[in-house]
């Protein structure tokens, strides 16, 4: 696929506001990390000045955090995703695709704003939960969206471009980390608003975006009076056509055909959110695939990154290899998958990425069998978790495992997930069956953030790691048996593939 094929078949404009929600999604996961860290929320080793409570007010306060409470804190943002994922599962479907990219890029703007300009702790965390509502909305959105305002022969490389876009948006994060370090107390708040910025321009480019075909489609062939219709024929008309630039009126006229006829089919009355469950084959491969990205172990694995870098001799540098190695090579081979995901298909990209995620755990879990302290005389179970190392022949074997590990998630799970639960769904259960997907995907998410640290102080990371490595194994039997390709395909074509299954 070059670039000038996507130019012929695309505007960009739509796909960058769009994407611009999963942007502000990667952004919130680079910064969180250096919001809470020491010299910014949290009071610097050693600090003697005063130290602030939950309801202390005040702009240069700093305070304690325990790893509880670090994690509650990065948990508002899929909490919010959460619980705003089960309002799309009731209302998506009314509201349109359009409307939820607004209402996501209003939270984000709200939540970033609450929280940067918040004098009181409890105001930061409920500026997060509001910033997580957005996450929820634009998440759901996004997918939708760019799936049905894309042609077919393009529409997984811009599905899987979002997930770019999220990696770019955690670069961002990043480096606001570094830009603002050296502000003590102060350098968070404009890490956190900045995103307000970014919130802000979504909004107002999205405004100038056109609503999607297929859901004007769909509400003028569900029960809309003759009138109403009639407006909603000449408005997805009109949309379809500014989303196929330089094509001409006949053959977008042939395409609005098709999708009326297909939902005429499919759709004769709009259907509740509970008939989602009508269709049990795309659910299972919508929810099984998001939960499986999640427990393959992709959180835990990167908590440890800055100690296998330090293992490796980067010493004080560990914690900015660390985000910065990770990150290059998650955005390099993310952008492997977005150019080939529409030559090579969907389920050999998944089949490579799990490949490479078992290769890299078997690494890491044999490399963390041979952990030792670094202080003389302490056994490990006594050493406390920053003073425990690999050995040096285990090094840089382990950097490599790591790689590989996060290679092959964005080979595979990253993007294809959301570019699969875009396309399998039927038109007129797509908001809501999106949003139980949503459901699974960010609540799978806080379990395993909650139960990162319990699980790896119970049974080892060694252990943990080959538990994920089993998991790795279970989700190639999971693509093999349940997951179809979909490459080149209309979405009414795959729908069709879905409906033939309805009820099995």
């Amino acid at each position: 696929m070059t670039m000038s094929a996507l130019a012929d078949d695309y505007n960009f404009r739509p796909f960058f506001f769009i994407s611009l929600g999963g942007l502000l999604f990667g952004y919130i996961i680079g910064i969180t990390g250096n919001v809470v860290t020491s010299g910014q929320l949290q009071c610097p080793d050693g600090w003697t000045g005063p130290v602030g409570s939950w309801t202390s007010v005040g702009y240069r306060q700093c305070y304690y955090f325990s790893s509880l409470e670090v994690g509650l804190l990065a948990s508002q943002n899929l909490l919010g995703a959460f619980l705003s994922s089960l309002v799309c599962f009731k209302f998506a479907d009314d509201l349109g695709r359009k409307l939820e990219v607004q209402i996501g890029g209003v939270l984000y703007l709200i939540g970033a704003a609450v929280a940067a300009l918040s004098p009181v702790l409890w105001g930061v965390y409920a500026g997060f939960a509001i910033y997580g509502l957005g996450i929820g909305f634009a998440m759901h959105a996004a997918p939708v969206y760019i799936a049905e305002i894309s042609t077919a022969k393009v529409r997984g490389t811009l599905i899987s471009g979002k997930e770019v876009m999220i990696v770019f948006g955690m670069f961002l994060g990043f480096s606001a980390g570094v830009a603002f370090h050296d502000l003590q107390f102060q350098g968070w708040r404009f890490m956190i608003g900045a995103a307000a910025l970014v919130a802000a321009v979504m909004e107002v480019g999205i405004a100038f975006v056109a609503e999607s075909p297929r859901f004007l489609v769909l509400k003028e062939v569900s029960g809309a009076v003759p009138d109403e219709a009639c407006a909603l024929r000449g408005e997805a008309a009109a949309a379809l056509q500014r989303f196929r630039c330089g094509v001409a009126r006949e053959e977008v006229e042939q395409e609005l055909a098709a999708i009326r006829e297909e939902l005429k089919t499919t759709a004769a009355s709009a259907a509740s959110s509970w008939e989602a469950l009508k269709y049990p084959r795309p659910l299972v491969i919508g929810c099984g695939l998001v939960l499986l990205q999640q427990v393959t172990g992709q959180p835990s694995v990167l908590f440890f990154a800055t100690n296998i870098f330090k293992s490796a001799g980067f010493g004080a540098h560990a914690a900015a290899m660390s985000s910065l190695g990770v990150g290059g090579v998650k955005l390099l081979a993310t952008l492997f998958t977005v150019w080939q995901v529409d030559n090579y298909g969907r389920r050999p990209l998944l089949f490579v990425g799990i490949a490479m995620m078992t290769a890299g755990l078997a690494i890491l879990s044999a490399a963390f069998c041979f952990r030792a302290c670094a202080v003389p005389g302490l056994e490990l179970w006594e050493c406390n978790a920053n003073d425990m190392v690999l050995p040096e022949r285990w090094a840089s074997l382990t950097v490599a495992g790591l790689m590989v590990y996060v290679s092959g998630y964005q080979v595979g799970f990253g993007p294809i997930t959301w570019l699969m639960i875009a396309e399998v769904f039927p038109l007129q259960v797509r908001g809501s069956a999106l949003s139980l997907a949503a459901m699974v995907n960010f609540g799978s998410n806080l379990l395993m953030t909650l139960l990162q640290g319990v699980l790896q102080e119970t049974l080892t990371p060694e252990v943990v790691f080959m538990g994920y490595l089993g998991m790795c194994i279970v989700s190639f039997q999971f693509v093999y048996t349940f997951v179809p390709e979909t490459r080149g395909k209309t979405l009414e074509e795959i729908e069709r593939l879905m409906v033939a299954h309805k009820g099995e």
